[in-house]
């Protein structure tokens, strides 16, 4: 079973002790809001061990930034399922929301979304809390990154109502964004409570760095979400795409994925060790360190979750837990209207 399979990740493993207290807090947190809803539907939603993840990926964030980081990470699941039934294969209506989510970084500081829907008024929560106190570069950055995670969600659709055939590179190169690890990365820092500098960030070394973590994530989540995205019939899935493109068995196909992360942890144990040493001594040293670090524990905390969670367990394909119309607005033809309300100050807390 694909979700059993495990690849050699040579990080150390992070925990929080504080994942109980922030796992009670985000289920009343998604409660409240509506994304999930009934006991039942709660019940199974806590089966995903969602909070676990958060908890493994940000080991050393406690208190408001642990409750801010769990909520934000566990809020890109009812986002995906949202896009996963008959409104993913919308391309119109994965359209408009995603515009509006992308806008709600934009908007001065308590502005309702333009859109009222369960989930816009969710992210826009995550959203005020994750820029509070972070600069105004950051806050730039983020947004651009949301930007360009909700605008794969539109190239996905695309592809779903167009029945398209991907190719093993143009598949990488859209799930780099469509994965989400790049508003996950961001919250390493506002967790952390420091920043790289811009020049640092944007170098070559860094975004290699963020490309290899982000290509080991959606490398084992495709492993361990394969039935299920087979059972849907969804195509985005480099197994299925190796499969078909290369008419290799589904045991080779897990092979070539597992030779990609083997890659990937390889080129960025070499990068993190030559940027280690350029940048040894100072303040931007020990932030580096600190933010690869961060890294790591996503690698293995990701890995660690798949192989446990009940979100991608055989037995549970086809179960709902989120409500199908966390997108909706009260009234549906609302979301055919233009997403005004966005104002020019870009990403202000």
């Amino acid at each position: 079973m694909p979700q059993n399979v495990t690849f050699h990740l040579p990080f150390q493993a992070g925990s929080n002790p504080e994942s109980a207290r922030a796992g009670e807090h985000h289920l009343a947190w998604i409660r409240a809001h509506g994304l999930v809803r009934g006991e039942r539907a709660l019940s199974r939603y806590r089966e995903w061990l969602l909070t676990d993840l958060a908890g493994y990926a940000y080991p050393e964030a406690r208190g408001a930034d642990l409750d801010l980081v769990t909520d934000a990470v566990c809020i890109g699941f009812p986002l995906d399922d949202q896009f996963e039934g008959p409104r993913g294969n919308d391309p119109e209506h994965v359209a408009r929301l995603s515009a509006e989510l992308a806008a709600i970084p934009y908007r001065v500081p308590g502005t309702p979304p333009a859109l009222d829907t369960t989930l816009t008024r969710a992210y826009t929560d995550v959203w005020e809390r994750s820029a509070q106190g972070m600069s105004a570069a950051w806050r730039t950055r983020a947004a651009a990154t949301y930007t360009r995670f909700f605008r794969a969600y539109v190239e996905e659709a695309h592809n779903r109502r167009s029945g398209a055939v991907l190719d093993e590179k143009t598949y990488i190169t859209l799930r780099r964004e469509a994965v989400g690890t790049g508003p996950c990365f961001d919250l390493i820092e506002r967790a952390g409570h420091f920043e790289l500098s811009e020049e640092l960030y944007w170098s070559t070394g860094v975004q290699t760095l963020l490309r290899c973590a982000t290509d080991v994530i959606f490398l084992c989540n495709d492993v361990h979400s394969l039935e299920r995205e087979e059972a849907q019939g969804d195509p985005h899935n480099l197994v299925l795409i190796t499969q078909r493109s290369r008419g290799c068995s589904r045991a080779e196909a897990l092979e070539r994925v597992g030779t990609l992360v083997g890659d990937a942890v390889h080129r960025f144990q070499d990068t993190a060790r030559t940027l280690t040493e350029r940048h040894a001594a100072g303040p931007e040293g020990r932030r580096l360190a600190r933010h690869i670090a961060g890294l790591r524990h996503w690698m293995t905390g990701n890995q660690r979750w798949g192989t446990a969670s009940a979100r991608y367990a055989t037995e549970n394909i086809g179960i709902e837990v989120i409500p199908g119309d966390i997108g909706s607005t009260r009234r549906e033809d609302a979301l055919s209207g233009p997403t005004a309300g966005s104002t020019s100050r870009a990403a202000r807390p």
